[in-house]
């Protein structure tokens, strides 16, 4: 099933930028402009909302589902499966250290003269600041936190129509609870010249999930039986450096590591998937009016993996934080 790798990918892929502020209490220098970031188009902040603000960042993407990696990692072109969807992220600040998030998700799936809108799950987490560090500008700054995501399964993910080719799935059918560990750094390299550094491992353990049918994880007529998802791991390294105070380029790169599945109960058709690995690629170009409201605009693309699935795409999200 196509989408299958999506829907994990997703589960990983925290997305959302936030307001970079500075400790008042430490004067700053005089000819030194503070840095505007976005934050790139993956890595997750290190950094929780302040209270009484909010962060709001609609999404959209434009991702070619293009092949499939084999066992011995060589890719192999597949009829193209396309995900234009929309996201649309919200952060709300509840105090010194700790925020809420939630983010809705839209599907439009194509592939082959099928296609289909599609409602996605609905992730909705905590995020705890365990530590920042936020001195002068021209100083190195630090910052680590952590967050608890949940999950919630409304997309469809089973008793689906062959006719349409895997372009009526919406999600993955499965609460999943996903641990988030965020830590960057700020780095002041010359001039008015920053460099932003994050970095975020994230695991996930879903639930098993009963499914009827065709299903997101694969089945036909007659499959009924439990679904037991693998775990995933994924690891995002991200950079954002300032050329201007508007102007900055941000790149992500992202490795997925997929154990697993298992199935128990009656099928004709396979609903398992071996163990996988991917690691892919998002460079961008962000242009920030203030500290406040920015754009970014990217492409996200796969450059390795293993039973896995090859993709190219394009990103684009606007943040506004008040």
């Amino acid at each position: 099933m196509k989408k299958r790798f999506f829907l994990s990918l997703f589960t990983c892929a925290a997305l959302h930028a936030v307001h970079i502020p500075t400790d008042t209490n430490h004067p700053q220098p005089s000819l030194l402009e503070s840095p505007w970031f976005t934050g790139p188009l993956l890595a997750p902040s290190p950094l929780t909302i302040a209270p009484g603000h909010i962060n709001y960042e609609p999404y959209i993407y434009a991702i070619a589902n293009v092949g499939k990696y084999d066992h011995h990692w060589h890719p192999e072109k597949n009829e193209t499966f396309w995900s234009i969807f929309t996201q649309q992220w919200v952060e709300i600040g509840i105090n010194s250290w700790m925020d809420f998030e939630f983010v809705s998700t839209l599907f439009y799936n194509h592939t082959s003269g099928a296609s289909k809108w599609e409602v996605g799950d609905l992730p909705v987490q905590l995020d705890f600041q365990l530590y920042k560090n936020l001195k002068r500008l021209d100083l190195w700054s630090h910052a680590l936190s952590f967050t608890i995501k949940e999950t919630i399964p409304i997309g469809k993910y089973r008793n689906l129509h062959a006719n349409k080719k895997g372009t009526d799935v919406g999600g993955g059918g499965s609460w999943q609870t996903t641990f988030i560990l965020n830590q960057g750094n700020l780095f002041h390299i010359g001039g008015n010249h920053f460099l932003s550094w994050r970095n975020s491992f994230q695991y996930t353990l879903p639930a098993p999930v009963h499914v009827t049918g065709l299903n997101v994880y694969g089945g036909g007529p007659g499959t009924d039986g439990t679904v037991y998802p693998a775990q995933i791991f994924a690891y995002d390294t991200a950079i954002e450096l300032s050329l201007t105070q508007n102007w900055v380029f941000a790149m992500d790169v992202l490795g997925v590591w997929t154990g697993k599945s298992r199935f128990k109960g009656k099928t004709l058709f396979p609903n398992t998937a071996p163990p996988s690995v991917q690691f892919s690629l998002a460079p961008a170009i962000e242009y920030n009016w203030s500290d406040d409201i920015g754009l970014i605009v990217g492409s996200w693309f796969t450059i390795a993996g293993r039973n896995a699935d090859q993709f190219v795409g394009a990103v684009a999200a606007f943040n506004y934080y008040h």
